[in-house]
């Protein structure tokens, strides 16, 4: 697998090679920090005021917590990062004594949220995008050690193939995707185009071979179909939504950059980069309208609000409360405005020094703002920033905080770290042959 740097990142100044490399490091110890040591589960936030890991793991940050150790692996970050993936795998799959996480009985999807030790259910739904992303997270790191711990390998494959995929199909032919299973059936249908690529993706993985998984990816998502994708406009540029009803309708840039590192066609298809470019003007030129906001302040993400309004939201183009900035949503975009570094870098050296920043006349103030970015840059209000009370995010979600990894990744490493580990249909029928295992409750 290609380990060489990229030549953007090899012509990084000192100053912003140095902070490029605290920041990068600081994307995966956050998330190492969020991560149970004996059950492998990851919480679904960072607290930055509060103990750590917390109790509610979330099964989509899992996932990326399985990506995030085989950056960790080929960065030198963390030598016993395969053994990390072992246990996180054995406890997803409830083969660690006292965890076994919350399963749909009839199609083995998981609870969104379930308990750091124990598994049980917290209230959450049963969920085929954070199942999804489990399962990519798995598969990922099954390629990456395929060498190493090609056991990794077989674990994914199992995980895979322990659940019934049909139940996400809510129209084939038009694209939309169950986000809900109950009791064995899938319901709460989504119109495409979102995140779900990724579920009709894995699904087709899992099931190859029915019909109507075939007719979902290949009538719809597929990558000769992307231009077919509802659009939007904003100004003159032409972005990828859900409706084909409302051309102002504008998604969150995260929905596009989740498909754009975790599913291979989607990574490697011109089409669709030209698209995830737009999304990254179209983001950067909507924060141009704001009075007062310099242009290195961008990313219409999502993440929590705690503290400041409300709470959770996923900011976008034309709603957008407060108008709260992610800097992981710039990391994220990095494939395509690499530029984008530089507005990082302002942030950090202007405004938020998370590693150097001391306020001698408010040692609560300094004690505050450490912890809040103790990882760098992340979710912040441009407009608090100077405020004498500062808002102070009081966590970060792993799974909005992904795009600041994986980007950083594909900044020093280029695309290729992700499309080399990103698997096929080939790859798995010849694990699938090696194998020999096969889920009794899938037809």
């Amino acid at each position: 697998m290609n380990n060489q740097n990229t030549d953007v990142y090899k012509a990084l100044p000192a100053n912003v090679k140095a902070f490029f490399d605290r920041q990068y490091q600081d994307s995966y110890a956050l998330i190492d920090a969020a991560r149970h040591p004996r059950t492998g589960l990851y919480g679904d936030a960072y607290m930055t005021f509060e103990n750590n890991p917390e109790d509610r793991c979330s099964i989509a940050a899992t996932g990326v917590g399985l990506i995030s150790l085989c950056v960790a692996d080929l960065e030198g970050w963390d030598d016993n990062a395969a053994e990390k993936v072992r246990i996180t795998l054995r406890g997803v799959l409830g083969e660690i004594e006292g965890c076994h996480p919350a399963r749909d009985t009839f199609t083995g999807f998981y609870a969104h949220f379930v308990h750091m030790e124990t598994g049980e259910n917290l209230h959450s739904e049963i969920s085929t995008i954070d199942t999804s992303l489990l399962v990519a997270g798995a598969l990922f790191a099954g390629q990456h050690f395929k060498e190493s711990a090609p056991d990794i390998a077989v674990t994914a494959y199992d995980l895979l193939k322990s659940i019934d995929w049909r139940v996400v199909v809510a129209d084939k032919d038009k694209g939309v995707i169950n986000m809900i299973v109950k009791n064995g059936m899938g319901t709460a249908p989504l119109p495409a185009y979102n995140e779900y690529v990724l579920v009709s993706y894995l699904a087709l993985l899992g099931q190859p071979e029915n019909k109507d998984i075939q007719d979902l990816w290949y009538n719809n998502f597929a990558e000769e179909r992307i231009n077919e994708l509802p659009k939007a406009q904003y100004r003159d540029i032409t972005v990828l939504t859900d409706t084909t009803t409302n051309h102002k309708a504008f998604l969150s840039s995260f929905v596009h950059q989740f498909p754009f590192y975790l599913v291979p066609e989607y990574a490697a298809s011109p089409t669709y980069r030209d698209y995830f470019a737009n999304a990254c003007l179209a983001d950067r030129m909507k924060w141009k309208e704001l009075e007062d906001v310099p242009s290195y302040v961008w990313g219409y993400g999502a993440g929590p609000n705690d503290g400041l309004f409300g709470g959770y939201h996923a900011d976008k183009i034309g709603n957008s409360p407060h108008n709260i900035a992610s800097a992981y949503i710039v990391a994220g975009f990095l494939p395509v405005y690499p530029a984008g570094i530089y507005d990082l870098y302002a942030m950090y050296q202007l405004h938020i020094p998370y590693d150097s920043y001391t306020n001698p006349d408010d040692r609560a103030d300094e004690q505050k703002f450490r912890a809040a970015y103790q990882y760098g840059l992340h979710r912040y209000s441009w407009w608090h920033l100077e405020l004498p009370e500062r808002w102070y995010p009081t966590k970060i979600t792993l799974i909005d905080w992904s795009s600041m990894l994986y980007g950083m990744a594909a900044f020093k490493r280029g695309m290729l770290f992700f499309t080399e580990r990103l698997v096929e249909q080939e790859q798995l029928q010849v694990l699938g042959s090696d194998n020999g295992k096969q889920n009794p409750t899938i037809a």
